[in-house]
């Protein structure tokens, strides 16, 4: 920034400002833009723009599946990774629906997902020491199968 002394007794003929925390915001936001753009997934945005529908498939495809394994998680207290709903998971990386239907179908997941979990048997914490024990057990049994050398 520069500037210069005005005489005492002038007139101003303009006042100038400027929002210092808006400009380095843009100017944050700009560098992350550019960012994003130079090490972004090129193969993964040509799908986006394959499919026509205007939305990261791939990003929506998990949106789907971590609702689900939450409500599967809530209702029987199970978690599987073999999803069984690998087709309807595989149509959304395609690109077979639309945004909008996704979009509305995500909502309606997260409303189950919550009245899910608010009626759960399902323990509000996790039992840390019980995790460290079976931790510490299925380490002592691994390195016991591992051959010395």
């Amino acid at each position: 920034m520069q500037l210069s002394a005005v005489p005492k007794g002038e007139e101003p003929v303009a006042y100038l400002s400027f929002n210092r925390n808006g400009y380095s915001t843009y100017c944050r936001v700009y560098r992350e833009y550019w960012d994003w753009v130079a090490k972004r997934n090129a193969e993964r945005y040509q799908n986006t723009v394959q499919h026509g529908k205007n939305y990261d498939a791939k990003n929506m495809l998990h949106v789907f599946r971590l609702l689900h394994t939450a409500l599967e998680i809530a209702t029987t207290g199970q978690l599987h990774v073999r999803r069984p709903d690998r087709d309807f998971l595989l149509q959304i990386r395609r690109g077979e629906f639309e945004y909008e239907e996704l979009v509305a179908r995500a909502e309606a997941l997260v409303a189950q997902v919550e009245a899910a979990f608010a009626t759960s048997d399902l323990p509000e914490a996790p039992d840390h020491e019980a995790a460290e024990e079976l931790l510490i057990l299925l380490r002592r049994d691994f390195y016991a199968q591992q051959p010395s050398f």
